[in-house]
């Protein structure tokens, strides 16, 4: 074949590789499918079935065929490719493409065969052979993970380790592919029980891995997540707020967002800012947990609901009855979704609710929600509501009615709770003020 002939011929298997390309990017898959089928019979007819441009194919097939859910096909693509290069390539090529398989196993939950894939791809490695170093680390890197994943954090350990001593480190700041091992070892040492290894090796990486110059990384603000619980559960609140703020940063500007864990981090963020004393700065961060919670999750999902219940928690303390009245009407409306089932927040939801208004003196709505909630009174046969009613009649100015509700109240707050419990002795008192206005 002359020169000219074969430059033709390679422009031309470009051009349909790009052409399905665009088209898969446009998500016109059906033109992409025909580009794709085309661009591989193309490459095998002028190049042959083992060539590189059939893998190169192989590899555009694989993502397409991935974003259309046709995971067998996907498999046979990426085997394809590994048995071409076991034919053809040199060992750092093949391991490449195993790690391809093994990641195709994981995504399609085939556990056994991605482990298996794994350990073949790190069984070719030769730790002597310098150009066996490269796929070596990411294999123990992207093992490692998997590992992880599985909440295998001692087998973590083993194999990260392994890539980090594979790093042959010999300055203080790591290398990205050695900050990526370390915090991933980091990750498996907080969630084994030893944060305190885990903190030095994840406080090295983080400059490297959090630099301007790198794309945000979600694996990366989850593991900068559970340090920040680790601070603050030390009471390191400094600490914890840096860590959640960097776990921001990573999940915000990671290419694809997950709400769901931005919701946690400001949540978790949240809690941390009360034990700060900066209460504005928690209700705005449990804010925006509501609003990225809202973006993945209905109504009545248990992980709004109880950012939510934060938000009355901060609100009813510092008697803010008025925000947390629209809350409490969102979470007893979301109750009523057929699929919740928790009667005890239902209870929960109304009684709150009915508290707030009695204080905002709306009583005919305080009792109405106040009586919804007996109806799903649990083992403490509803004693705080029993309690609220009380008071709200206290409020209304109806003695009589008010202490035959506290009469109720309190023997069941000292049988479930305590004789010394702070709502009981609240009960105690107002019983002794009524008593003297009425005698």
């Amino acid at each position: 074949m002359s020169k000219p002939q074969k430059d033709a011929e390679l422009a031309e298997f470009k051009d349909r590789l790009a052409t399905a390309h665009d088209h898969r990017v446009a998500e016109r898959m059906e033109l992409a499918r025909g580009e794709y089928v085309q661009a591989l019979a193309f490459a095998e007819q002028h190049f042959g079935p083992d060539s590189t441009q059939v893998d190169e194919v192989c590899l555009e097939l694989a993502l397409f065929y991935a974003t259309v859910k046709e995971p067998e096909s996907e498999l046979a693509v990426l085997e394809r490719r590994v048995r071409i290069r076991k034919a053809k390539a040199g060992i750092p090529q093949i391991v490449d493409a195993l790690q391809d398989v093994a990641e195709c196993h994981k995504l399609q939950d085939r556990p056994d065969e991605a482990e298996s894939t794994y350990r073949e791809a790190l069984d070719l490695c030769d730790e002597t052979i310098e150009t066996h170093h490269a796929p070596l680390r990411m294999t123990l890197l992207y093992f490692g993970m998997f590992l992880n994943d599985r909440e295998r954090h001692e087998d973590a350990i083993t194999f990260l380790g392994r890539g980090l001593d594979a790093c042959k480190l010999t300055a203080e700041v790591p290398t990205l592919t050695a900050a990526r091992i370390a915090m991933h070892l980091g990750e498996a040492l907080l969630r084994g029980g030893r944060p305190a290894d885990a903190q030095v090796l994840i406080d090295a990486a983080t400059p490297v891995v959090t630099h301007r110059g790198q794309a945000g990384n979600t694996a990366f603000g989850k593991i900068l997540y559970y340090l920040g619980n680790y601070h603050q559960r030390e009471d390191r609140f400094v600490e914890a707020a840096r860590a959640y703020d960097l776990a921001i940063l990573q999940t915000r500007n990671s290419r694809h967002i997950n709400f769901r864990n931005m919701a946690y981090i400001q949540q978790a963020s949240a809690a941390n800012e009360l034990k700060r004393g900066r209460t504005s700065q928690a209700e705005q961060r449990l804010k925006l947990a509501v609003n990225f919670l809202r973006r993945s999750q209905e109504e009545h999902h248990p992980d709004l609901l109880s950012v939510k219940q934060d938000l009355v928690n901060i609100y009813i303390p510092a008697k803010q009855y008025a925000k947390a009245e629209p809350i409490l009407e969102e979470m007893v409306a979301a109750s009523e979704h057929p699929d919740f089932d928790d009667e005890k927040a239902k209870e929960r939801y109304l009684n709150n609710l009915g508290f707030v208004q009695v204080h905002l003196e709306e009583f005919p709505k305080a009792e109405a929600n106040l009586r919804r909630a007996l109806l799903s009174a649990g083992e403490d046969q509803g004693c705080y509501v029993i309690k609220n009613l009380g008071l709200m009649y206290q409020k209304m100015g109806y003695a009589a009615e008010a202490i035959r509700e506290y009469r109720k109240a309190l023997p069941l707050f000292e049988t479930h709770f305590s004789k010394d419990h702070p709502v009981a002795e609240f009960i105690r008192n107002a019983l002794a003020e009524l008593e003297n206005h009425t005698s």
